[in-house]
């Protein structure tokens, strides 16, 4: 079975200098968003943090990348960069 891929946003966050507490926030924060993030049409679908390159990576679904961008800018989550991306997870297709 071939598994079509999933139009993705990738959003980067520099978190140079954050704490491992503060990095651990910011994740709760965009988990806790979920309804917030929904009401906008927007997904948040993991954040993955990498303490050693001070980088955290947050992975969204959404209609395009400005209602992405301005979904986090409105509840106050800081953005560095955006990429689209393509996801293909053999869990969604069960």
């Amino acid at each position: 079975m071939t598994i079509a891929p999933m139009d993705v946003y990738v959003i980067e966050r520099f978190l140079v200098g954050w704490t491992a507490a503060e990095m651990d926030d910011l994740v709760d924060r965009c988990v806790r968003a979920s309804a917030e993030f929904a009401r906008r049409g927007v997904q948040h679908l993991t954040s993955i943090v990498m303490p050693g390159d001070e980088t955290c990576l947050s992975v969204f679904t959404g209609p395009d990348t400005t209602a992405v961008l301005e979904a986090n800018a409105e509840l106050g989550l800081r953005v560095d960069r955006i990429q689209l991306g393509a996801v293909r997870d053999e869990r969604a297709a069960s």
